[in-house]
């Protein structure tokens, strides 16, 4: 087992094409978009923050394509890029619907870990194991993923990036300073 905590960021380029991520971001625009919140852990307070993304669960026939690609790559991420896990973990339960998220001018997601109790509810019940970020653009300046306070990892259009959804995983987006970021989030448990 790997005990280099960055082999587990893995980054997939031209997970999905040019065309689909434009076609994706054209169909966003009859979305409805509501303003990033999260629930504060220990209270359960809703909180959002002045200068948080916009984010939307609204399903459109591209995001039903990115839907179904991810399980390939969630498959490839455990059972071909990280075969020592096969040990300690074989198998997953699922993953959820895709979040867009929309970052305009001077928004950002403040540092955080994707421990999200709230998550799963219902039926499906569950903390993240894995978190799955997808990018569309990169046509925007800001907006960089970081991970661990100061390491920078780079996202084309079209890349998809899967890493642990614990503690050890804090991450943020810089503020945009010019331009919007689009990009999707989905969480396996």
């Amino acid at each position: 087992m790997d005990l280099d905590l960055s082999s587990y960021v893995k980054v997939y380029d031209n997970f999905i094409s040019a065309e689909l991520c434009e076609k994706t971001i054209e169909s966003l625009d009859d979305l409805l978009w509501e303003k990033h919140h999260f629930y504060e852990e220990g209270t359960q307070v809703r909180r959002s923050y002045e200068n948080d993304l916009s984010i939307s669960y609204q399903n459109s026939i591209e995001a039903t394509e990115i839907q179904e690609k991810i399980w390939h790559a969630i498959n490839q991420y455990i059972t071909e890029d990280h075969r020592d896990l096969n040990k300690w973990y074989n198998s997953w339960n699922g993953y959820s619907r895709i979040r867009f998220n929309k970052y305009n001018r001077e928004t950002e997601m403040r540092l955080h870990c994707d421990h999200i109790t709230t998550l799963f509810q219902g039926d499906i019940r569950g903390i993240p194991v894995l978190s799955i970020v997808g990018s569309l653009n990169e046509d925007y300046e800001g907006g960089d993923f970081i991970m661990w306070e100061s390491e920078k990892i780079s996202l084309k259009t079209g890349s998809l990036l899967i890493f642990p959804s614990n503690f050890l995983y804090p991450h943020r987006i810089t503020p945009i300073t010019k331009g919007t970021r689009f990009s999707y989030v989905s969480w396996v448990w």
